[in-house]
């Protein structure tokens, strides 16, 4: 191959990095419109949160947990829960929530066609910015603390910190001090 060829090669390559190629789909960041998560968005993130990459939960296991549309939705609407998604198309691919009494962020789900493209990070900026509004200082979520799981990297390249706590399912208890 020469020279040029090659070059064109890589080119083409780091155009696909950019844009990612999935299901040969091309997914554009400037198309992903962002907004506050409304009540009547639950169920279409439940869908989601069932079809993560790592860690998928199903509506029936959620529901196991108290995780329903009729109990979280009034949550939303009276604020104790704050959270946001993203869309494409007038669908949507990821969200991210957290709770305004505990400083918790409760989830960050997107699907996995739109990984890699800076959207996960960008909804974890939006919610921890509606938590600091609220007057927290620190923020604080449950993460697997197994290093082949994608959130154990994402978080702390973030800044998030083990706190050195896990909950009971033994995730670990990562910190982010905003002070």
């Amino acid at each position: 191959m020469g020279t040029v060829k090659l070059y064109q090669y890589l080119l083409i390559l780091v155009y696909f990095d950019i844009f990612t190629v999935y299901s040969e789909k091309l997914v554009p960041i400037t198309e992903i419109k962002y907004r506050k998560t409304l009540s009547s968005d639950f169920n279409q993130c439940i869908e989601i949160r069932s079809k993560t990459r790592q860690n998928p939960i199903p509506a029936l296991q959620l529901a196991s947990y108290g995780i329903t549309a009729e109990t979280q939705g009034p949550l939303f609407n009276d604020g104790t829960i704050v959270g946001c998604v993203a869309e494409s198309d007038n669908e949507i691919i990821g969200f991210c929530s957290g709770h305004t009494l505990t400083g918790e962020l409760l989830v960050l789900a997107l699907l996995p066609e739109y990984e890699g493209l800076g959207i996960g990070k960008k909804l974890l900026q939006l919610v921890t910015d509606l938590l600091i509004e609220k007057g927290f200082k620190n923020l604080w979520l449950a993460a697997s603390s197994n290093p082949e799981i994608r959130a154990h990297g994402f978080y702390r390249h973030l800044g998030w910190e083990f706190s050195g706590k896990t909950d009971e399912q033994g995730d670990q208890i990562l910190e982010l001090r905003l002070i």
